[in-house]
């Protein structure tokens, strides 16, 4: 069913721009939602049954998904709503839920028309064109949504005075690839001057100017906030676009990030993660997996699977550790 009362009003905030609910589903997403729903890993399940419930909307501002910050009770850990997109990833589109983080990644390459197409060269051909709704992209963005959720009824992260998903500080999840500085208000984009802010930024690998230029890339707003990044972003050249995009590019997994996504805000490193821990838990993500992305300035490269990748492991101990997971289900699974 659509959201109703504070889940409501919160979805609202998300379609101002041209956006609406859906009043009510035709019967093949019906269908092929529950078919979803019905085939999400156990751990998945547990995560959804916390939440209020999933439902559609059309034209979500800035967003294929979302997870509502509504009607959230700490004592049961319940709470929250989330709202896909239906034109994003139709169920008519050949495409697999494990191909969605290649996607991200193809972000990158700072060409749009070349993020998407059923025809993609890069795509890595699975089965036939007809993809059940167990592995439908469709499900990715559900398994992303359920790690907000997760995150924040187990306590990961903790909601502010706007109802906006902030870190606890550097322990737990956060503290893996992130830590926390000091910084004067003005380097920082959209704050006032003559304050001190407390901001986050990747522990490892990047830094703030080419966290800054994949943000920007990747067309991620400045909620995360960038130390001295305001200042240099006006004096960008092609070519030093170029440069950083493919610097920190590389770098990105290195630093402990599954995708470029991931590196956006410790939010959604840990939902990033979640997706990726349930794939591989279904033997979807192997360690011999490659993803082959276009990096200007650097040409076409073939990362080893990010999810597998030694920097990365401490965060993925962790993050299996606290949902159960086996960790080496995929030594005997088939895709």
């Amino acid at each position: 069913m659509p959201p109703v009362g504070a889940c409501r009003s919160r979805a609202w905030e998300y379609l101002a721009n041209r956006g609406e609910l859906l009043p009510e589903l035709s019967p093949s997403l019906r269908d092929e939602t529950a078919a979803v729903l019905r085939g999400l890993h156990p751990v998945a399940r547990r995560v959804l049954d916390r939440v209020h419930g999933v439902w559609y909307a059309e034209n979500l501002s800035d967003a294929a998904a979302v997870f509502l910050t509504c009607s959230v009770d700490e004592e049961t850990a319940t709470g929250g709503f989330i709202l896909l997109d239906a034109a994003q990833f139709p169920f008519d589109r050949p495409l697999k839920d494990v191909e969605v983080p290649a996607l991200y990644w193809r972000a990158l390459a700072l060409d749009p028309g070349a993020i998407v197409g059923d025809d993609d060269p890069l795509r890595r051909p699975r089965g036939s064109d007809r993809i059940s709704a167990l592995h439908h992209a469709a499900r990715y963005l559900l398994l992303h949504e359920l790690g907000h959720a997760l995150s924040l009824l187990a306590g990961e992260f903790i909601l502010d005075g706007e109802r906006r998903m902030q870190i606890r500080g550097e322990t737990g999840f956060t503290g893996f690839s992130w830590r926390l500085m000091t910084t004067d208000a003005t380097t920082l984009p959209g704050t006032r001057d003559g304050a001190t802010v407390r901001a986050v930024v990747p522990r490892y690998g990047l830094d703030p100017m080419t966290w800054g230029t994949l943000l920007d890339t990747i067309g991620a707003d400045p909620d995360p906030l960038v130390p001295g990044y305001a200042l240099t972003r006006p004096r960008r050249t092609p070519a030093t676009l170029a440069r950083d995009v493919c610097a920190g590019g590389l770098a990105l997994v290195g630093a402990g990030f599954v995708t470029p996504t991931a590196a956006r805000y410790p939010t959604e490193d840990f939902a990033e993660m979640f997706a990726h821990a349930i794939l591989a838990d279904e033997g979807k993500l192997l360690p011999e997996d490659r993803i082959l992305v276009d990096l200007p300035g650097c040409g076409r490269r073939r990362l080893p699977s990010p999810y597998h990748a030694a920097s990365v492991a401490p965060k993925r101990a962790y993050l299996e550790h606290a949902l159960g997971l086996d960790g080496g289900r995929w030594r005997s699974a088939r895709r």
